[in-house]
């Protein structure tokens, strides 16, 4: 048949035909969970498959639709921004892809195994039984026991830091007095401080004593003459 002839026929061939050009490759685990043999399996909506060739090679994920009249496929796996801006599908060639998980349809139940259909769950943390949980609380509670100890024995401890620091405040303070006061004479046994009174007294008797010495003074003179 002559090249031009097959591409018409290509593109004018009628939709159930369309439909048999968009089965996909099983992996080897499916294959191995068929009934009977079987490479391909019709592509059907929110299977997951793997993409081997073309953009975003190597990457997993679900098929969101499924374009019979293109016969292209569409994943949540290989997104592009359009000209508005917004996330958009990029169409694949069932050649291109493998099958990795099945949704389960009614023909597909007639080929695979039960066990075809059990999806792997994600990897979760396990949740712990009501025993499991009280030991969770009980631990809850050791750990908050333990931060409140803690808190405290840090407040104590910048408490303690404080005083510290203020006594050493005050100590410098009284060295730095101690320093700048002026020295006081020290007063001998033998010679006491005289008082106001004994002060008086002697400037008293010092002024009497000059009076005796002028007056002696001027009759000596008188006398000369």
């Amino acid at each position: 048949m002559k090249s031009d002839s097959e591409r018409k026929k290509f593109y004018k061939e009628p939709l159930h035909q369309r439909k048999s050009r968009l089965h996909v490759h099983l992996s080897k685990t499916l294959r191995s969970k068929l009934k009977t043999k079987k490479r391909a399996v019709l592509i059907h909506k929110s299977d997951k498959v793997k993409i081997l060739r073309g953009p975003g090679m190597g990457k997993e994920g679900r098929v969101t639709r499924v374009n019979t009249n293109r016969r292209k496929i569409y994943t949540d796996a290989v997104l592009v921004k359009n000209a508005r801006g917004k996330e958009v599908p990029v169409a694949l060639e069932p050649s291109n892809l493998l099958l990795i998980e099945l949704e389960p349809t009614d023909l597909r139940k007639e080929i695979f195994k039960e066990d075809a259909f059990i999806k792997e769950k994600p990897k979760e943390e396990k949740k712990t039984e009501p025993n499991g949980k009280n030991e969770a609380k009980e631990t809850k509670h050791e750990v908050k026991h333990e931060a409140k100890h803690e808190s405290k024995e840090h407040a104590e401890h910048v408490h303690h830091s404080h005083e510290k620091q203020e006594e050493h405040k005050s100590e410098q303070k009284d060295e730095h007095k101690s320093e700048h006061k002026p020295e006081h004479k020290t007063e001998h046994p033998d010679h006491p401080h005289p008082t106001h009174e004994q002060h008086d007294e002697k400037k008293h008797s010092e002024h009497g004593s000059e009076k005796h010495h002028e007056k002696h003074d001027g009759e000596h003179k008188h006398s000369s003459k």
